[in-house]
């Protein structure tokens, strides 16, 4: 059989995925394959550090290297989301980890429990986890296809 991602169309109109001959696919990962989770009702003074030692506590978080006069240092692959007008917290971020069997660890491990005195929520994060605040329909696979490649296109 050949694969069904190297058929004319299968990216664009969804030809080839949904065809009789292969099975549906999932739209997202499983747990077991995802290597970023998304945490939500975080406290409101969350910190990169705070997240990186509970989170780092399962697993090894990816590291980037800086920008600038940065780009000797590097980073945890940890976003805090931040109000735009305020810049403060608003009480979600994601943390990514070196492999992906970490993140479905985090999930269970971290999901409804007690943390900085909140019950926080951790899931598995989506290729499209960050389009419900851009408003719009439309344009979405283009977009999961350049978050997949590490490109940022708003």
């Amino acid at each position: 059989h050949r694969d069904p991602r190297a058929m004319s169309g299968a990216w664009g109109s969804g030809a080839g995925w949904n065809s009789s001959s292969y099975p549906s696919q999932p739209q997202s990962q499983p747990e077991e394959e995802n290597d970023t989770v998304y945490v939500s009702n975080l406290p409101k003074d969350i910190t990169v550090d705070k997240l990186k030692e509970l989170f780092g506590s399962i697993g090894k978080i990816k590291m980037k290297r800086g920008k600038g006069r940065d780009r000797f240092n590097f980073h945890p692959v940890i976003k805090i989301y931040r109000d735009k007008e305020t810049g403060e917290p608003k009480g979600d971020a994601t943390v990514t980890y070196e492999d992906p069997f970490s993140g479905g660890s985090a999930v269970k491990w971290f999901n409804d429990k007690e943390h900085w005195g909140v019950t926080i929520k951790v899931e598995p994060a989506t290729k499209n986890w960050g389009q419900q605040s851009h408003g719009g329909g439309g344009g979405g696979r283009g977009r999961r296809l350049a978050f997949f490649a590490g490109l940022v296109l708003l």
